[in-house]
């Protein structure tokens, strides 16, 4: 049995180590926002992606929750510091082969060829963004985007399961 010299396992090491440590979340926030100073919020009503309704309610349990984790608690529209906007982001997904295997011949600049056809489907997949706006500025201050996808083949448990694990991701990283 052939052992891998001590460099090779090093980098495989390493390279094993940062791919378990890929957050399942993209954050991001508006520099020099000051996020500690919001106590109440308010959500935004939905209006972007009307048959994704089902996912949209749990979207907004998962994230009453963690808002109150986080301190804020629910205001009207009009007193609150911060409006939460969340939404499904349509991503399409090509699922199949793009090997294409094609021949041919020529003689005397006549030609004749022929190739195979790719063949797969698309698929849709739904990412879940959650935004923070500033009441009185009305600009976005935090964003958060779910890595995972959401797909319409999934049960209702495991879609409420996935989309309270992603705001629960989420807001591990919110101050």
């Amino acid at each position: 049995m052939q052992r891998l010299p001590i460099p090779a396992l090093l980098v495989l090491t390493t390279a094993l180590l940062l791919s378990a440590c890929v957050s399942p979340v993209v954050i991001d926030s508006q520099s020099g926002a000051d996020l500690q100073q919001y106590r109440t919020y308010a959500f935004v009503p939905q209006d972007e992606d009307k048959p994704r309704e089902l996912d949209d309610q749990r979207a907004q349990a998962a994230l009453k929750q963690a808002l109150a984790a986080k301190g804020l608690s629910a205001a009207p529209p009009d007193q609150a510091d911060v409006q939460v906007k969340h939404f499904f982001k349509r991503e399409q997904r090509f699922d199949g082969s793009t090997l294409q295997f094609g021949f041919g011949f020529t003689r005397n600049n006549i030609g004749l060829g022929a190739s195979t056809p790719t063949e797969g489907e698309i698929s849709e997949e739904y990412k879940l963004v959650v935004q923070l706006i500033d009441q009185q500025s009305k600009d976005v201050v935090w964003q958060a985007t779910s890595r995972d996808e959401l797909h319409d083949d999934m049960s209702s448990e495991r879609r409420s399961a996935h989309i309270e694990k992603a705001v629960e991701d989420m807001f591990k990283r919110y101050p």
